[in-house]
């Protein structure tokens, strides 16, 4: 059996600080290149999507998904509003191209009525028809009574290059862990 002498051991020491400082390095990267590139922490501010999302919920979004298609009607998403100064979440209602239409508290794309199930309410206002500019995309909140969205002229539609991500995941609080449809 061979004794350790105080050098040795200050070897073995450094040698294994070494090895822990490459794996912080390491983990540090990987969850920059997660954060810039999959997925991002997002926190829901106020009510417009009640009562699926609510304030202060902590949600995920992902990233990567609009670099492999366009966002899909239904899909809810994070869009950066420059202007404005902030980010919204909200739903894709109408897609470009498309007509949109708001009467008789329901939604109308090219003139057929559009079936919403995640919502508990009639939409009560009026509006359009207009059609979708190419690459924007019309958003409304699930509380239509109380969200600020295309439907106002200071966010109006929302063009693919605001759109930020999709919202996958509610992680906080841990009570309301759920995928998001």
């Amino acid at each position: 059996m061979r004794w350790l002498g105080v050098k040795d051991l200050e070897e073995a020491v450094k040698r294994e600080l070494l090895e822990w400082a490459k794996a912080l390095i390491l983990a540090l990267i990987l969850a920059w290149i997660l954060r810039a590139v999959l997925v991002q922490p997002y926190r829901v501010e106020g009510s417009s999507m009640e009562s699926n999302l609510h304030n202060s919920e902590r949600l995920f979004i992902n990233r990567l998904v609009y670099r492999l298609h366009a966002p899909r009607r239904g899909d809810v998403v994070v869009a950066e509003l420059p202007n404005e100064g902030y980010s919204i979440i909200k739903r894709v209602i109408g897609l470009p191209g498309e007509t949109i239409e708001i009467k008789d508290g329901s939604v109308f794309i090219d003139g057929v009525r559009l079936e919403e199930s995640y919502l508990n309410q009639a939409t009560l206002d009026n509006y359009g028809p207009v059609q979708i500019p190419a690459e924007h995309f019309f958003v409304m909140g699930d509380n239509r009574q109380n969200s600020r969205d295309s439907r106002n002229v200071s966010i109006g539609f929302v063009a693919q290059s605001q759109i930020k991500g999709q919202a996958v995941l509610v992680y906080w609080p841990l009570r309301s862990l759920r995928l998001i449809k």
